[in-house]
């Protein structure tokens, strides 16, 4: 009795993004010759739009196209239908009426604020002038009493 040898194990190929592009390809039109020779299908919606073909790497531009579902309407993400419904003529001139009034609130609060900022410096200022000025004033009383001390003693010298 012979044995024979187990059988090799599968070998996996790798397949190249360009053949699988071509089986996506292929696919897409398998599932539309399907819809074409069913006419109960073809009468329920559109019929999908084909991939566009290939770049040169091989890969589909998928992130250019809007997601197709069989109603053939692409569906809009939350953000962009909120962007076109504030878009709307009477919306728009809303929201730049309420940007432009939010802008004049905030630069009144900068100018204000400013305004405090200065009027705490001049305050400030103020004190300062304050106590040089009666620093001023006691060193003319000084002077004046020294020139007095400075006289008397000339006075009683012989």
């Amino acid at each position: 009795m012979k044995s024979t040898p187990p059988p090799p194990p599968p070998v996996f190929i790798r397949v190249s993004e360009r053949d699988l592009t071509e089986i996506e390809l292929h696919s897409v039109d398998s599932i539309n010759d399907l819809h074409r020779t069913h006419s109960e299908q073809h009468s329920k919606g559109v019929q999908p739009p084909r991939p566009p073909p290939p770049t040169s790497n091989g890969n589909l531009q998928m992130q250019d196209r809007g997601v197709v579902y069989q109603t053939g309407q692409p569906v809009r993400r939350p953000c962009v239908s909120r962007l076109n419904d504030i878009c709307t003529s009477t919306r728009r001139h809303y929201f730049l009426a309420s940007a432009a009034f939010i802008a004049f609130l905030l630069t009144l609060i900068l100018i204000f604020s400013f305004l405090v900022q200065q009027s705490s410096a001049l305050h400030t200022l103020l004190e300062m002038v304050k106590q040089k000025k009666e620093a001023a004033e006691e060193i003319s009383q000084l002077l004046q009493e020294l020139q007095k001390l400075h006289i008397n003693r000339t006075e009683q010298r012989p």
